[in-house]
C-alpha cells in the first residue's frame, strides 16, 4: 500500500490530503449515526450492511460498541462528531500523516490536472514528465488513482435533463479541414460547423469558409433543414457572429443571427463564458466526429467545398446509423421515435441576410446604394432613414415605419423611382406616357385621339409630342370636351397640328361649324382634295424612305 494512503474501518480508501480525509471522516460519522438509527428501528445487521454498502463484521462491530457504552441511541446522537470517533475507535485516524512524497504529489496535483483540458494531453504523459522530476515516486497505479481521486473531489457535476426538440448545440470544431484550388493549387482552410440535438445525440456536420455570421446562419439553416425541423432554442458560445457582448445574465445577440432567429421561430440561449459544460454534448461531438468523419476522409483531396460537404455527409450518414455505446440504439432512431415529430416546422423560405445602411434623404428625394438611386416620398427629405436590403429587394425605413421598397439594382449612377412618391420632374420613358395620353383621348372621341396621333407624327420627338398633346387635353378644362373635339375636327381639316394651331381655332371660334346642332347631330367633315398621281410629286413616304437609306449606309448631308 502506497505511503500516505489508508484505509478505514468501512472498507474505502482515504487519500492522503487532510480535506478529503475530514470529508471521509465526516462521510463515516454520518454512516455510523444511520446505523444506530436502523439498529434502534429494529432492521437486522444483515440488511443494515445491504442497505449502506458495508460489511456485515462491520455493522456487527459497531453495534456491540453501541450495546457495552450503555447509552441509548438518542443520548449518542446527541454527541459531537469528534466525541462520537473517540467512542468508536476512530481517533487514531486524525494522527496518521501523509508521507513526503505524497505531500509532493499533492502539490503538483492541481497543475497536472489543468494541463490535463489541453489538447493531445494525457495520463501517460504527465506520468513520465512526473518520473523524470521524481525518481523515487509513486508507480503509474498509483498516479492514475491520485488524478482520478483528485478529479472527482474537485470537478463535482451535476446532471442536465435535456428535452426533445427543446435546444440545438452548435459549434465549430477545433482541426481545420483543407480544400486545394484547382487552378492555383493554393491550400485552403475550411472550418467545420457542428451541431447537435441534444435528447438524441442527433449531429449534423458541415464544412464552411469561416466563421462569419453569413456562414455561421447558412450552416444553422443546413442543420435545421437536416433535421427537418426547429427547436426551441439554439445554443452557441460566444463568438462574435452570434454574441456582440456576453453578459451573465442577458447576453447581447448580433442583430443579424438574431432576426434569423426570429424568422425560424427560435431564441438565442448562448452558454456562460468559460463554462464549455454548458454545451459539454457538441464538444463531446466533435471529438467524436475526430474519430469517424476526420478519420474517413483522411487522405483524400477535395478541389471544391461542395465536394468536401458530400464525403462529409456519406460519413456523418454512417455516425448517425451507427449503435450507440450503452444504448444500444442509433442516433438516428432515437432521433426518429422520440425527437422529430416535436420538432417546429420549417417556414416556407429561407432566412436571407440582409444588410444594413444609415442615409439622409437628399433633396432630389432619392438615397444612394452601391452609386445606384432609390427613390423615397418627398416628406422625407432631409430625414435620416435605414435601408435593409438583400440580393433581390432594397427595403427602407424612417424609424419604425416602412416608407419604400424597391427591386434591387445595381447599375450605377441609375434611378429607380415609383409614381406614387409624386416626384418633381418627369420620370420614365415618355412612349408609355402618350400611349396614357391616347387612352384618354380616345375615351373622349375617336377625332380627337386621330388628331394627336398626328401631332405626334408631326412632332417627330417624344418629349415635344408629349407636351403639345397634354397642352391639347388641357384646353377641355377651359373650352369643354365638345368644342374640344370640333376643333380637333376644324384643325385635322386645314392639316394644322400642333398646340398653338387648336388653341388658335378655339380662341377665334373657328370650330362653331363644327359643333353638333341643337338635335345633336355632328356636321359632315367636307372631303379633302385628292392629290393627283404624278411622278414629278414626290410625298412625306418619298423622304422617309431616302432619310433610312442614307443612315443604313452612313451617307449623312454635306
Amino acid at each position: 500500500m502506497p505511503a500516505g494512503e489508508f484505509f478505514c474501518s468501512f472498507g474505502f480508501p482515504c487519500p492522503g490530503t487532510a480535506g478529503v480525509f475530514t470529508q471521509q471522516l465526516q462521510n463515516m460519522v454520518a454512516k455510523l449515526k444511520n446505523i444506530l438509527r436502523c439498529y434502534a428501528s429494529g432492521m437486522g445487521i444483515n440488511e443494515t450492511a445491504n442497505t449502506f454498502h458495508i460489511s456485515r463484521n462491520t455493522v456487527r462491530k459497531y453495534v456491540r460498541m453501541f450495546i457495552s457504552s450503555g447509552r441509548t441511541v438518542d443520548q449518542l446522537l446527541s454527541l459531537s462528531e469528534e466525541h462520537l470517533r473517540e467512542m468508536f475507535g476512530c481517533k487514531d485516524f486524525r494522527n496518521r500523516q501523509p508521507s513526503q512524497r505524497q505531500i509532493e504529489l499533492d502539490a503538483l496535483m492541481s497543475g497536472y490536472v489543468a494541463r490535463l483540458s489541453r489538447k493531445g494531453m494525457t495520463v501517460r504523459k504527465l506520468y513520465n514528465e512526473y518520473r523524470e522530476s521524481h525518481p523515487d515516486g509513486f508507480q503509474e497505479s498509483a498516479f492514475k488513482r491520485a488524478v482520478r481521486q483528485y478529479r472527482v473531489h474537485s470537478n463535482i457535476i451535476g446532471h442536465v435533463e435535456h428535452y426533445a426538440a427543446d435546444q440545438m448545440y452548435i459549434d465549430f470544431a477545433g482541426d481545420k479541414l483543407e480544400v486545394i484550388d484547382q487552378m492555383s493549387g493554393e491550400i485552403k482552410k475550411a472550418e467545420v460547423f457542428v451541431a447537435i440535438l441534444p435528447f438524441s445525440h442527433y449531429t449534423y456536420c458541415e464544412a464552411v469558409w469561416s466563421q462569419r455570421k453569413e456562414d455561421l446562419i447558412n450552416a444553422c439553416q443546413n442543420a435545421f433543414m437536416y433535421f427537418e425541423g426547429v427547436t426551441a432554442a439554439i445554443v452557441p458560445d460566444n463568438l462574435k457572429a452570434a454574441v456582440t457582448r456576453s453578459d451573465r445574465n442577458e447576453p447581447v445577440i448580433n442583430e443579424d443571427f438574431a432576426s434569423f432567429a426570429e424568422h425560424y421561430g427560435c431564441a438565442v440561449y448562448p452558454a456562460r463564458v468559460r463554462h464549455p459544460r454548458d454545451k459539454a454534448l457538441v464538444e463531446n461531438a466533435v471529438k467524436l466526429l475526430y474519430r469517424s468523419v476526420y478519420l474517413d476522409i483522411e487522405g483524400m483531396s477535395f478541389t471544391t467545398l461542395d465536394a468536401l460537404n458530400t464525403a462529409i455527409h456519406i460519413s456523418l450518414h454512417d455516425f448517425n446509423e451507427k449503435p450507440m455505446a450503452g444504448r444500444g440504439m442509433s442516433r438516428k432512431t432515437i432521433f426518429l421515435k422520440g425527437e422529430k415529430d416535436f420538432l417546429r416546422p420549417l417556414p416556407e423560405r429561407r432566412f436571407t441576410i440582409k444588410e444594413r445602411k444609415l442615409m439622409t434623404v437628399g433633396k432630389n428625394c432619392y438615397v444612394s446604394l452601391f452609386k445606384h438611386h432609390y427613390s423615397v416620398a418627398r416628406e422625407y427629405v432631409g430625414k435620416r432613414v435605414v435601408i435593409l436590403y438583400d440580393a433581390d429587394n432594397v427595403e427602407i425605413y424612417c424609424g419604425l415605419n416602412h416608407i419604400a421598397t424597391h427591386a434591387r439594382c445595381d447599375i450605377p449612377y441609375a434611378y429607380s423611382w415609383k409614381k406614387e412618391h409624386n416626384l418633381p420632374g418627369h420620370y420614365g420613358p415618355y412612349d408609355k406616357d402618350l400611349e396614357e395620353l391616347f387612352v384618354k383621348a380616345a375615351a373622349m372621341d375617336n377625332i380627337v385621339l386621330n388628331y394627336l396621333r398626328e401631332v405626334d407624327r408631326a412632332m417627330q420627338y417624344p418629349p415635344k409630342s408629349f407636351s403639345s398633346c397634354r397642352g391639347i387635353l388641357s384646353l377641355e378644362k377651359k373650352y369643354g370636351p365638345e368644342r374640344l373635339i370640333a376643333a380637333c375636327a376644324c384643325a385635322t381639316q386645314k392639316s394644322q397640328y400642333s398646340y398653338q394651331a387648336l388653341r388658335q381655332v378655339l380662341e377665334q371660334g373657328e370650330d362653331a361649324d363644327y359643333l353638333p346642332d341643337e338635335e345633336g347631330n355632328t356636321p359632315a367633315l367636307p372631303e379633302q382634295p385628292r392629290i393627283t398621281l404624278h411622278k414629278n410629286i414626290r410625298g412625306r413616304e418619298y423622304y422617309n424612305q431616302s432619310n433610312n437609306f442614307n443612315k443604313e449606309n452612313g451617307n449623312g448631308n454635306q
